[in-house]
């Protein structure tokens, strides 16, 4: 039962995103190094969830993302499907491994995969290995995505202080220069180039909305 109300939920909340999308001025900036075709993992904050979804939908015509099997997951996943997304469940505990398998099974296909680098609890800002390691065991490069809303609700009491766009805003939406992580490196050194290449590009499309 629990699990209906949030697909209910989830429902109510894409089409809320579609409407206001659809008042929306979006702009997406992307990398001169980004290949037509390529697979990727891309990297955002868990709350520009919603900028990073509206700017990724138009980069490949496949796309996936890791959602967890928690009640926020089941949130999300219902409009994240609906959006054109293949969505993998899974999370740090149990089910990990068979999550990143099918994964890196996407990837080698040609699939795009996003997901929160600091989720799903936190703490704000603060990479996790996952997806280091997925980059690490698939080969393919992280593409950190950064975004900034000229308007927006801020769901303070949220961990993550989640971000949703109101009607009538203007999004950019950047997505960076590929991130390659040699299978050899330590990825903890690389949590915090790709924590400090986040939080940059989020700074640019800050200025780029005439904020500083």
């Amino acid at each position: 039962m629990e699990n209906k109300k949030y697909k209910r939920y989830g429902l109510v909340l894409y089409y809320l995103l579609k409407i206001i999308s659809k008042t929306m001025k979006v702009e997406v900036i992307k990398s001169s190094l980004i290949k037509d075709g390529e697979g990727y993992v891309c990297g955002f904050w868990h709350n520009k969830l919603v900028g990073a979804s509206l700017g990724l939908i138009n980069i490949s015509q496949n796309k996936a993302v890791l959602a967890s099997p928690s009640k926020d997951g089941e949130l999300i996943s219902i409009p994240l499907e609906k959006m054109g997304f293949t969505v993998v469940r899974g999370s740090s505990g149990k089910d990990s491994i068979k999550s990143v398998l099918k994964l890196i099974k996407l990837i080698k296909d040609g699939y795009s995969i996003g997901t929160p680098l600091d989720g799903p609890k936190g703490p704000i800002y603060q990479v996790k290995s996952g997806m280091i390691y997925l980059a690490q065991k698939s080969g393919n490069a992280i593409l950190p995505v950064g975004v900034a809303f000229s308007n927006k609700w801020t769901f303070e009491k949220a961990w993550d202080k989640f971000q949703m766009p109101k009607p009538f805003s203007k999004m950019v939406c950047i997505l960076g220069d590929p991130i390659f992580i040699p299978e050899n490196a330590e990825k903890e050194h690389y949590l915090d180039i790709v924590r400090d290449t986040l939080l940059e590009l989020d700074k640019e499309a800050e200025m780029k909305l005439g904020k500083k």
